[in-house]
């Protein structure tokens, strides 16, 4: 049992009905994503990411908002693709070959780590 209409308002106008909601997600995101993939970023320290990028866009904008994201130095870090190459920030997906539901993982650079002992003599 429905309210009566408030003063000045005229019944139906204005309201929304169950039958009259349309799935309009589903189609946005199929029309939206024709032309793109997601690709994953994994880490051993963070969550993994997911993109959605155009393929023939330089990988730059993903990897330095990634580092951006995670207070990383973009000079600090390697990117490898699934088969074990390096990415680099001026390639796109396609010469990369990552597909749609790619990924690509993050190893964090170290250098140094190596103890050189020295015997000092007094």
């Amino acid at each position: 049992m429905s309210s009566p209409p408030a003063a000045g308002h005229k019944e139906g106008v204005g309201e929304t009905h169950q039958a009259d909601l349309k799935t309009v997600k589903t189609e946005a995101v199929a029309a939206g994503a024709a032309g793109q993939i997601t690709i994953t970023v994994t880490s051993q320290t963070f969550a993994d990411a997911y993109f959605v990028i155009k393929p023939g866009v330089k990988l730059r904008r993903l990897l330095d908002f990634y580092c951006r994201k995670h207070s990383l130095d973009h000079d600090t870090v390697k990117f490898i693709d699934d088969e074990g190459r390096f990415v680099r920030a001026d390639q796109t997906a396609v010469q990369v070959g990552l597909k749609d539901g790619g990924s690509i993982s993050l190893a964090i650079d170290q250098q140094g780590g190596a103890c050189i002992c020295m015997k000092l003599e007094s």
